[in-house]
């Protein structure tokens, strides 16, 4: 057994000794983008990650549905039990260790059948810098993605129903995880079918056709929602945006595939380019020169596999350089011109190309240099080079083993600061919003009903133009200047009113667990003592050291309403309206005794896509149709208005109600006053709602196919037998 497995079985214990933390059940990981979550906020996944998310900022468009796939799982495995860690890991990071060097094993095994050869290359693509250190979503599909190109070459040879519904769904999966970088390589995969099969592209044809049918059904519950319009929108506004870090990329560091960043220990996140290790220099070289050297040793068939990762290498090096020169123009023309180039703003995820390319390379040239090895002194310098190369990727990922690279390969300790806070904030039994200043933190408490506000974030978004003045403030003084133009001005109490802001909190400087940003927006306590200053504020005797809290004591609640336009300019009356919380794009209210034209406040960010349904027989369904049902009514899209806070507000008005809505559908009081149900509803969640049950009859017709074929071939297994 050893024999025939030792490779795997030493890869697998290569994953774990690299990734050590990601094995232990009582570690805690977070870093970069990865932000700790609490047990609640995973539980609520299931009706959290739709269209719409509520609980940060003031709610946002989800432009990430696909990852609803992997969220709907943590929730349910949540809800079984299991805390936040054990279920990433689970889901994530144990899958993503060990992919990372069984997936290129398994796709190097099938292009050169040379088991140590598959075992090197491995050993290469699982210690790359970008494969090492990167945002989980990217090194997660960089993970799968050699295992998607083994299946895709094994569909092409055996070009089976079985075997294309089977590639789908392990494609569908990638898409679901990060669709930049399967955006990348499904360029590649198609690269590798023109190349090899444009003669013969017509006998694929039919299953091509089948397998983009059965991707678009399976993918049905995001891909309704984001062309509908809202989430569409979203994605417009990032992919318009202008290129960044030119400076961090060159064609040097696109040769030896050299993350800019790289110290051979801790990553540097100040933007600094690092030097290029003499040791990258190793693999670049001794592929070139083989290749120089040995093309004419290959068979015809190899030199046809080794120019395609050679092209495939060659591309990925003059991508990733971005503007560094030659051909210093090529990315601004392929971001301006290039469908769907534009999700790019910066080279860094076209290392996959280089990585991909240059693991075709080492499989072959060391495949025929091993093949053609008969003098003693051939098979010495063949094994030295393969000694010498193992030695270079081992010792690349020696700070993992170490654990000085930090970042996910180090256990975290949260502060008992954040977990008494958390306590304190989860016994609110009302909708309330918490503003954490400058930014929160990566333990701060959150759920569907304590929505957390990143103040740094939202100065520059939603309160961008909130009180700005012509002055150098904010340029001079960056956090204290927005601070000044947002939290202490005439109108700011209202503001945090209107928005169910309810606490105001300064998160604690925790450089321990890299989680101190006040390195780069001003010093903590100059923080507290301008919101020591404001006179709606009162700070809390809370029994922490710590992190300062204080309350805003005139919240308003998440929905009410008001007998003239809400303002931030002056205090409006308002009356709190009795609602229920189906899910963060539906909302059930209740308004009683309505006269006159009336204003129904809803404290989320202003979206058109927020619609207004009278009536007691709302059905999503209903929705999808521009017309208003027979037993219900939409409020036109006039009745909606963006408010001066950037909320959403609807004018309710009897008159209209009583002209156009079925009277069973309301009850008119003697005094003439109305009384009635209401439901505020994301309209995108409707094309959510349809794509889930594409997707999922698309998915278990699927699974049923594959499995009577797999019983089918057993039983003639068994009768054979």
């Amino acid at each position: 057994m050893w024999k025939k497995y030792k490779y795997p079985i030493l890869l697998v214990f290569l994953a774990f000794l690299t990734h050590i933390q990601w094995f232990n059940p009582a570690s805690v990981l977070s870093d970069g983008d990865w932000y700790y979550w609490t047990d609640q906020s995973v539980r609520q996944l299931l009706v959290s990650w739709g269209t719409w998310i509520s609980f940060v900022n003031l709610g946002m468009t989800n432009i990430q549905i696909p990852f609803n796939l992997f969220m709907a799982l943590w929730s349910l495995m949540a809800n079984a039990g299991l805390s936040f860690d054990s279920v990433s890991k689970v889901v994530v990071f144990v899958p993503m260790a060990l992919l990372s060097f069984l997936s290129p094993y398994v796709f190097v095994k099938k292009l050169v059948s040379e088991k140590s050869i598959a075992f090197l290359v491995a050993v290469f693509y699982g210690t790359t810098t970008y494969g090492m250190v990167n945002q989980v979503p990217i090194q997660f599909v960089y993970s799968l993605a050699p295992l998607i190109f083994y299946f895709f070459i094994n569909t092409l040879e055996k070009n089976t129903r079985r075997s294309w519904i089977v590639f789908t769904i392990v494609y569908w999966i990638g898409v679901s995880y990060e669709i930049r970088i399967m955006y990348i390589l499904t360029l590649l995969l198609s690269s590798y079918l023109i190349f090899f099969h444009a003669h013969a592209i017509r006998r694929f044809i039919y299953n091509i056709f089948l397998s983009l049918i059965l991707f678009l059904g399976l993918s049905a519950f995001w891909l309704l929602p984001t062309f509908s319009g809202e989430t569409s929108q979203q994605i417009s506004s990032v992919t318009s945006r202008d290129l960044f870090g030119n400076q961090l990329f060159s064609l040097q560091q696109s040769f030896t595939l050299f993350v800019w960043n790289w110290t051979a220990a801790r990553p540097d996140n100040q933007f600094d380019v690092q030097p290029i290790l003499w040791y990258f220099w190793i693999l670049p070289l001794i592929l070139t020169g083989s290749l120089i050297f040995t093309f004419h040793l290959h068979t015809s068939s190899e030199r046809r596999r080794v120019l395609f990762f050679w092209l495939v290498a060659l591309i990925g090096i003059l991508i990733t350089k971005q503007v560094a020169q030659p051909f210093h123009d090529l990315y601004p023309l392929l971001y301006k011109y290039f469908p769907g180039f534009n999700l790019f703003r910066e080279a860094s995820k076209f290392y996959i190309v280089i990585a991909i390319g240059y693991a075709g390379l080492l499989a072959y040239v060391l495949s025929s240099w091993k093949r053609t090895c008969v003098r003693p002194l051939a098979v010495t310098m063949y094994r030295m080079t393969f000694g010498l190369l193992l030695t270079v990727f081992l010792w690349q990922a020696s700070p993992l083993i170490t654990g000085s690279v930090g970042g996910l390969f180090v256990s975290r300790h949260i502060s008992d600061e954040y977990r008494a806070l958390e306590k304190e904030l989860s016994q609110e039994s009302e909708f309330i919003r918490t503003l954490w200043v400058p930014v929160y933190s990566r333990w701060s408490f959150f759920d569907n009903q304590h929505p957390m506000v990143n103040f740094a974030v939202v100065a520059g978004n939603e309160w961008k133009d909130i009180g700005r003045e012509d002055d150098d403030r904010e340029r001079e003084f960056p956090i204290k200047g927005t601070m000044q133009r947002i939290l202490n001005r005439d109108f700011s109490d209202n503001l945090l009113d209107g928005s169910s802001i309810k606490y105001v909190i300064v998160p604690l400087s925790d450089k321990e667990n890299d989680d101190d940003f006040f390195r780069n927006y001003g010093d903590r306590n100059r923080i507290v003592d301008e919101l020591d200053a404001l006179p709606y504020l009162r700070r809390l005797d809370l029994p922490l050291k710590e992190i300062t809290v204080y309350e805003n004591a005139d919240y308003r609640p998440h929905i009410y309403i008001t007998k003239e336009r809400e303002s931030i300019l002056r205090k409006v009356d308002y009356v709190p309206v009795e609602f229920s919380f189906q899910n963060p794009t539906e909302y059930h209210v209740n308004l009683k005794s309505i006269t006159g034209d009336t204003y129904l406040n809803f404290s989320d960010k202003y979206s058109d896509g927020w619609i207004a349904v009278l009536g007691e027989d709302f059905s999503w369904a209903d929705t999808l149709s521009n017309r208003s049902v027979s037993r219900s009514l939409v409020l036109p899209d006039d009745f909606h208005f963006r408010n001066d806070a950037g909320l959403n507000s609807f004018l309710i008005n009897p008159e209209y109600i009583k002209e156009n809505l079925p009277k069973d559908q309301y009850h008119e009081n003697p005094d003439g006053s109305i009384d009635l149900e209401l439901t505020l509803y994301f309209k995108p969640q409707s094309y959510f709602y349809l794509g889930l049950i594409i997707s999922g009859t698309t998915l278990a017709a699927c699974l049923g196919y594959l499995g009577w074929v797999g019983l089918r071939s057993w039983r003639e297994k068994r009768r054979g037998s």
